[in-house]
């Protein structure tokens, strides 16, 4: 297994630095002007549960694939811990704030919600397509998608609809069809067995066999893209969006802890049941929540004996899905070898958002919390460092400026991430983010923290030594806008975030999310820039 070791020494002086990053980028060059570009993102996989899988054993694909080449960022956040915003920051590069799609919500009458608040005019399968790539998805799409009319196309046929931007589009609609009948959650993306996958305009749908499982449908779809885009003469991009380990909505569940995703049945039940999650943990079914706002208390009870053994069950049901993962990329990496083209193929892994399973008395994600806002995110390609770590904070804002630039892309929106290529060298690029936003709009989709939204300020190593102080998490509760209620952690002293700090000296961060909440709107300070500099500030109506 590859081990991952830690930073690189210190480098002595800018000018050895930029020589480096130069001699970097020209070996990217070299080995693959126009690579091939495969991104697989799990859903809802939170960084820990990743590792624990492979502590197991359990991914020595992901192991074999990464040995000779592979680059992982250990401070990997996403800037709204919520699957639709997230998705659609990936495939913009921006903000929630800025792209506009602020929740799942499925209704009509909330503009910002779901699929139907997505412009697909403008996003990396269309970047990439114009540069000349063949561009493909397999999988989820946008919450909401099959279910709401497309925002551009409101008029079109919601299950057959294809965005542009794809050559070879192979959508899982929300909404599916089975024996003539439509459901969500029945049918749909949302389910492993029993689901239709609308290709590039036909729906094909797929029942209750063995082979039916949704990951290894993926799968075998995958191969076939590589094999027809082989055929075409052009590098293509490739987006796979499995469901696991993502919970199924089509089983029964009274509540969240009894949430579960089934495993494909060559791995069901392998696990023992003395795999579980550690109970002992500081925020595990936490004892004190009196420093948290007022509500939170109400919201969540403390965990039952009942609830504890429901999340060890599907702790222990997500691994063993999370093992189909595995096959996938042992597959196309496999494949790819065997075309000989796997040296020259960049291959991304991550997750939309984290997962809560019993700290602070949560399951689910959307919260601040680091188990919610953290997730994997693995690269290899050509020119790329082999088994190495990158401490510099990375969001998924960044993902559409790097693909782009590997890719020779023009991103035909302004970018509030950046390129992570300069981080291929180095732990320290000049003027790299200081602090970052996390996002979460209210949403009537029934979660527990619906009726409210926050706006968070988590800052960073590079934060913490230009002030002399610890990393630190400022989440600023609201409802209609409205102040309800702080949460303030020292990261470094208290990473499980159990203590809520008072008082103390909290200038700074209200700057920081002052300047982050509009960043990037006109009039405003740049994203970029409110990641990094205190200037340009805009106090006015932040209360």
């Amino acid at each position: 297994m590859f081990a991952f070791p830690g930073p690189l020494p210190a480098r002595r002086g800018a000018c050895r630095v930029i020589a480096l990053v130069m001699l970097l980028a020209a070996r990217v060059a070299a080995a693959a002007a126009r690579p091939d570009i495969i991104v697989l993102m799990a859903d809802d996989l939170d960084e820990a549960t990743l590792w624990d899988a492979r502590d197991l054993g359990l991914m020595p694909n992901l192991d074999a694939s990464l040995r000779a080449g592979g680059l992982r960022f250990d401070e990997s956040f996403v800037s709204d811990p919520l699957c639709c915003p997230s998705r659609a920051t990936f495939l913009t590069g921006q903000y929630p704030h800025n792209h506009g799609v602020l929740n799942i919500t499925y209704n009509a009458s909330v503009p910002e919600g779901s699929f139907a608040a997505f412009d697909d005019r403008e996003h990396l399968g269309v970047w990439l397509q114009r540069a000349g790539y063949r561009t493909g998805l397999i999988g989820k799409f946008l919450n909401g998608y099959g279910y709401v009319p497309p925002r551009n196309c409101p008029a079109c046929d919601r299950m057959r609809y294809v965005p542009p931007g794809w050559n070879d589009w192979q959508g899982m609609p929300d909404y599916g069809e089975l024996n003539g009948s439509a459901g969500i959650g029945y049918a749909g993306a949302y389910c492993m067995y029993n689901y239709s996958i609308n290709v590039n305009g036909t729906l094909v749908t797929y029942h209750g066999a063995t082979g039916d499982y949704q990951t290894d449908v993926i799968a075998q779809r995958a191969l076939a893209f590589v094999d027809r885009a082989a055929t075409s003469g052009q590098p293509f991009f490739l987006y796979l969006a499995p469901l696991a380990p993502h919970y199924e909505l089509c089983l029964p569940a009274a509540n969240g802890f009894e949430w579960d995703v089934r495993p494909p049945p060559r791995y069901a039940d392998t696990l023992p049941p003395s795999i579980r999650l550690d109970r002992f943990k500081p925020s595990y079914d936490e004892t004190d929540v009196g420093d948290k706002p007022s509500w939170f208390a109400a919201t969540y009870p403390p965990l039952t004996t009942a609830n504890m053994d429901a999340l060890d069950r599907q702790y222990r049901h997500r691994i063993e899905a999370l093992r189909a993962l595995d096959d996938l990329i042992g597959a196309l990496r496999q494949h790819l070898v065997a075309r000989g083209t796997w040296n020259d193929t960049v291959f991304v892994f991550t997750s939309d958002n984290g997962w809560l399973y019993g700290e602070h008395r949560t399951v689910g994600k959307v919260l601040a919390y680091e188990e919610s806002i953290r997730v994997p995110l693995l690269l290899r390609g050509p020119g790329m460092p082999a088994n190495l770590v990158r401490h510099a904070p990375a969001l998924n804002n960044d993902l559409a400026p790097t693909l782009s630039e590997l890719a020779g892309a023009t991103p035909g929106l302004p970018m509030d991430g950046r390129s992570l290529l300069p981080l291929f060298g180095t732990d320290s690029v000049p003027g790299w983010r200081r602090r970052f936003l996390v996002e979460h709009h209210r949403d009537f989709a029934g979660a527990p923290v619906a009726y409210a939204d926050y706006l968070a300020v988590r800052t960073t190593d590079a934060e913490a030594a230009a002030q002399g102080g610890p990393r630190r998490l400022w989440v600023d509760w609201r409802l209609d806008r409205q102040p309800r209620g702080i949460e303030h952690y020292d990261i470094t002293a208290d990473p499980y975030q159990i203590e809520s700090r008072s008082g103390g000296d909290v200038a700074a961060l209200r700057t920081s999310l002052a300047l982050l909440r509009d960043c990037g709107k006109p009039g405003r300070a740049s994203c970029r820039v409110a990641e990094f500099s205190a200037d340009e500030i805009h106090l006015d109506g932040f209360d």
